[in-house]
Order: C-alpha cells, then structure tokens, then sequence
C-alpha cells in the first residue's frame, strides 16, 4: 500500500507526569508503524516529548495527546489545561541562552518538526506537530 494513502485509526491519550515515557512510546510505536525511517521517528518522539513535558510542567499537570496519520504525514496534537504560553515565548526566533536550564522546548519542538502550530489562551494550550513519513516525501513541494 502506498504510504499517502495510508491512514490508521487515531490513538489518544492522556497523560500525568508519571506517563511521560508511555506517551513517547506511543508516538515512537505508531510512526513506526507507519513506515516513518528510523531517524524521522526519533525527531518526531523527541519534539512530541517536548510538548508533553511542557505540558506537565507549565500547563496544569496533565494532558491528551492524539497521534495519527493522513496523506503521508504523522500528526500529534498535545492539548494541556494550563493559563497558556506567553506570547514572548511564541515569538521568540532565537534559542535560549545557552546557560539557562529551561526555555529550550518549543525552540527545539520547532526545528525537529516539519511543520508546529501553537493555539494557546487562558483556557489551555494544543500543539499540533505534523511530520512527512519520509525524506524523499518532505523534498516534494
């Protein structure tokens, strides 16, 4: 079957801290099992765990996540229930100060995604990763 048409059933979550590693694992197992290569897979993990640790530390403790795939391309939304990112931290096009121990999340989640939307108010905030399935399918416009 050709991997663009190729859709699998969404998988959601929610999460505490102590389901960190679970949630990772969730995302690690569906993209593989997506065909993503290797290394793509861990981009994806690595940017999805950003948002969830953020999630847990910022954004009131828990959170859903919600992993699929569509027309080639994995998704992952992280949805918390935190008072939301300031829009400074949005904004910001720079990496943190490299002595400061925080601050690197979304400044990572940004440059191993493919694509990041960010939806964020008092009311929570949903982060929405989106990467091709694989290198050659990224090259095509």
């Amino acid at each position: 079957m050709d991997i663009r048409s190729r859709k699998e059933e969404a998988s959601t979550i929610t999460f505490t801290e102590g389901d960190v590693a679970g949630a990772r694992s969730a995302v690690e197992r569906f993209a593989e099992r997506q065909g993503m290569p290797p290394e793509r897979v861990t981009d994806l993990v690595l940017a999805a765990n950003e948002a969830v640790v953020n999630a847990v530390a910022y954004g009131g403790g828990r959170g859903v996540l919600r992993v699929w795939s569509d027309r080639g391309s994995v998704f992952c939304d992280i949805r918390d229930f935190g008072p939301g990112i300031p829009l400074d931290r949005l904004t910001r096009g720079h990496p943190p100060r490299y002595e400061l121990a925080g601050g690197w999340g979304i400044w990572l989640i940004r440059r191993l995604a493919d694509k990041v939307a960010f939806t964020t108010g008092p009311g929570g905030t949903a982060v929405r990763i989106a990467m091709t399935l694989s290198d050659h399918e990224r090259a095509v416009p």
